[in-house]
């Protein structure tokens, strides 16, 4: 063999590698498609309980004066049966308490507490989020005892028993529409991180109503979801959630606001028009939800909400923080 002739087990080699490297290529390939997150379903399983805690600090600092208030809440879930396009549950709230200045605390923590170890059913869509409450004739009978138990010992004051009514009104007592929103708060915002439908690099905005954090008619907002970030091998997930607010409905709301603050008589539109000039305000929110397994764990939102006139000034910091672990 002279030394320009090539064997023929060299001539071979590159065709012998080439198996080799197709193989590690769809090795490569189906391991990366492997590692691709996939988002978990919300499946608790029937006769699962859990136990909710709820944490919500707010601090409302009005021209320096700083008033600080806490709401506390423990709550039990149990999955009783899991339908075609949902679950039927249970939901009773076993303690609750609100600690704020002295009136506040007179007005809200009653109200707090009033609807503690009431068993509350209701059905839920696939992701938790309640549709409906089944025994809300129960519930509603409860929370007006309630209101009239809290409003009795101000028979002598009228005037602070009316208010206290409408408040605990306000709070306790929801129709057919607003009822899984108001007595299953909790549920709704857990309901946010569950069966999304979302992949990683996706961003989804929705507009919806907010609620008014000076009181009054809620105000329109878009909000925009997106994931922070996924862990392929447990299917775990952190969700971020953000929220802006609609322009002309600020100006709305500012309007009111400016006759609060300065003191102006709406029918007088000169003095409003001059004083919404010097109208400043900011509304900010971010929320971040843990989901392990297709459930919810953790929430955190943060939101600050800023108004002012020269010289007069009202600054909101709201945090909530909601876990979720199984019951003991």
């Amino acid at each position: 063999m002279n030394q320009n002739q090539v064997a023929p087990r060299e001539r071979r080699g590159p065709l012998a590698i080439l198996p080799l490297v197709l193989a590690g290529t769809l090795v490569f390939t189906t391991g990366t498609r492997a590692a691709e997150w996939i988002e978990r379903p919300f499946d608790p399983s029937v006769g699962s309980r859990w136990v909710i805690q709820s944490n919500e600090t707010t601090e409302d600092n009005r021209d320096g004066r700083v008033q600080t208030s806490v709401a506390t809440m423990t709550a039990e879930l149990t999955i009783e049966q899991k339908l075609v396009d949902g679950f039927r549950i249970t939901y009773v709230v076993r303690n609750a308490s609100y600690v704020g200045d002295a009136r506040s605390t007179a007005l809200i923590g009653p109200a707090t507490k009033a609807l503690e170890n009431l068993v509350i059913h209701a059905m839920t869509a696939a992701n938790g989020m309640p549709l409906r409450i089944e025994n809300l004739e129960q519930v509603q009978a409860t929370a007006r005892t309630a209101i009239d138990n809290m409003t009795a010992p101000l028979a002598s004051k009228p005037e602070e028993a009316a208010i206290l009514r409408q408040m605990a009104t306000r709070v306790l007592l929801a129709d057919n529409q607003h009822a899984p929103a108001i007595y299953l708060a909790t549920l709704v915002a857990l309901a946010l991180g569950q069966n999304t439908g979302m992949r990683p690099g996706e961003t989804r905005n929705n507009d919806d109503d907010a609620t008014n954090p000076f009181s009054g008619a809620p105000i329109k907002s878009n909000t925009s979801l997106r994931i922070g970030n996924a862990d392929p091998a447990t299917g775990s997930v952190r969700y971020i959630r953000t929220r802006t607010f609609d322009s002309d409905a600020i100006k709305a709301f500012l309007t009111k606001l400016a006759q609060q603050l300065g003191g102006t008589d709406s029918q007088h539109s000169q003095p409003i028009d001059n004083m919404m000039k010097q109208f400043t305000m900011a509304l900010d929110s971010r929320t971040e939800i843990e989901v392990e397994d297709g459930i919810t764990r953790t929430l955190r939102q943060e939101d600050t909400a800023t108004a002012g006139t020269p010289g007069r000034s009202i600054v909101k910091h709201g945090h909530k923080l909601i876990m979720v672990m199984p019951a003991p």
